[in-house]
């Protein structure tokens, strides 16, 4: 892939582009608000990546979800700051605030909903496998689902919270 280091760098200056930002718009009607990661897909998923290349990925991801943490107005304690990694489909992956915590124990707690099969629990660390570096506060918990595609096949997601998630 060309320009990789091109595209790492101003995926870091994404990352830090959230200094004191936290999203006006945000309501607690919404129950979420998201924000994909901004990476062309061939960075973080398929022949062109590797794992050193996606963690970097993930780590910019977790600080810039760390900023948006650090300028949440203290009237929206309730509201939790986290990011999802996906995998193997890491262009899914996404920054997002749950205004519901009933919201987001639906997409965080291991079950498939619509299925009603139970998902796993993951008792393994990616920020330990990927040596990636969660900030003061914030927590890691991944969760193996079970999903199907368009044509009924079925397949695995890890998906990987990191933030308020504990």
């Amino acid at each position: 892939m060309r320009g990789k280091k091109r595209r790492l760098r101003a995926f870091e200056a994404w990352s830090k582009s959230f200094l004191d930002y936290f999203p006006e718009q945000i309501t607690e009607d919404e129950r979420y608000w998201n924000i994909k990661i901004p990476v062309d897909i061939r960075l973080v998923q398929g022949k062109y990546t590797d794992q050193i290349t996606q963690a970097q990925c993930a780590q910019y991801l977790i600080n810039a979800t760390y900023q948006i943490y650090q300028a949440k107005p203290s009237n929206l304690k309730h509201f939790r700051v986290t990011c999802v990694i996906c995998l193997p489909d890491m262009f899914s992956s996404e920054i997002c605030i749950y205004t519901s915590e009933a919201y987001f124990k639906y997409q965080t707690e291991a079950w498939n909903r619509e299925q009603e099969k139970l998902d796993t629990t993951l008792n393994r660390s990616l920020s330990k496998e990927w040596e990636l570096i969660l900030p003061q506060g914030f927590s890691e918990k991944g969760v193996l689902r079970n999903e199907f595609d368009w044509e009924d096949k079925e397949y695995f997601v890890e998906r990987w919270y990191f933030g308020e998630v504990g």
